[in-house]
């Protein structure tokens, strides 16, 4: 069996250790868009070999898709969420009811704010 070199994510997993907050929100999104099809799917009582065949998808992607895997083409993804009747609206209303829904809010510095632990001077 071949296994991933240590160094890679495994499937389940959506950060490496110390991402940043972009990477961190990347992933948290891409979580909750696999866990909104996965629903829905479930809910229309099909199974991922089924998905990936109405899709034209293979059950891999949709394997991916539902395990949050940040890596996944983002219009094959729009795709199988618009084949279940899933409207992008709905995908970021759900997105955004469950960052409510969390009590922790990430920390963005804004991209004209220097970094503390980097050098003050500019490279101009």
């Amino acid at each position: 069996m071949n296994m991933p070199p240590k160094s890679a994510p495994l499937s389940g997993e959506n950060e490496a250790p110390g991402a940043t907050g972009v990477a961190r929100q990347a992933a948290e999104f891409a979580a909750a868009f696999g866990r909104l099809i996965q629903e829905e799917r479930k809910r229309q009582g099909l199974r991922q070999d089924e998905l990936a065949m109405v899709s034209g998808t293979g059950k891999r992607f949709i394997v991916d898709l539902e395990a949050g895997k940040s890596t996944c083409q983002l219009g094959r993804s729009l795709h199988v969420a618009n084949v279940l009747g899933l409207r992008i609206e709905d995908v970021l209303k759900d997105a955004q009811a469950r960052r409510a829904n969390t009590s922790e809010t990430p920390d963005i510095p804004d991209s004209d704010e220097e970094d503390p632990h980097g050098p003050s001077s500019g490279l101009l």
